[in-house]
């Protein structure tokens, strides 16, 4: 007669599958029909999440956002790249692509604590569109933490002695960011 065996002890926890791979964690989500597939984002799913992302990124609400894709919707051009370059010309922005802040959003706490001075003057409102010729500097000369991540852009002049900054032109394509998707948030907005 055999022998009777013992249950084999296994290295999971109970009620963990036997085919995961990380302890204490199961295969799949959690509930009854965890097993299933994701389903796929659809069209305008990823065109939300492409007009989020960069309305994100520029820290804004919805409907200022919506104001600023309307302006560049009425010019001439490419609307996806006049919306870019307009959020670009923004002053928070300005401020913190200069590289005289971490953040934007350090930039628009800055600029509305009155930090900063446009062309000689005090302002407080982060949502100012520079143009060329525009200067931008500390109210009050102090020592800069320089972002050191921050990439010079060829339409910023910065002096890193003095801590001001000359808008030199306006930002061009090759100045824009890449990392948004305009033709996703464009099509989102002409539905």
């Amino acid at each position: 007669m055999p022998a009777p065996t013992t249950p084999q002890r296994t290295n999971s926890a109970p009620g963990q599958r036997q085919g995961s791979t990380v302890p204490g964690q199961r295969q799949g989500g959690v509930g009854q029909r965890s097993n299933k597939r994701q389903k796929k984002v659809t069209e305008y799913g990823q065109q939300l999440q492409e007009k989020q992302k960069t309305r994100n990124s520029y820290g804004m609400r919805e409907k200022q956002f919506r104001k600023y894709f309307d302006a560049a919707a009425k010019f001439h051009g490419t609307t996806g790249s006049v919306l870019l370059q307009t959020l670009e010309r923004r002053l928070d922005n300005t401020v913190f692509r200069a590289g005289l802040v971490k953040t934007r959003a350090q930039a628009r706490q800055l600029i509305s604590h009155r930090h900063f001075q446009l062309n000689g003057h005090r302002v407080s409102v982060a949502s100012i569109l520079v143009k060329p010729g525009d200067v931008i500097e500390y109210y009050k000369k102090r020592e800069i933490d320089w972002n050191e991540d921050a990439h010079d852009v060829d339409w910023l002049k910065v002096e890193k002695k003095t801590g001001k900054v000359t808008v030199t032109s306006l930002p061009e394509g090759s100045d824009l960011p890449i990392e948004f998707d305009t033709q996703k948030i464009v099509e989102f907005y002409s539905r």
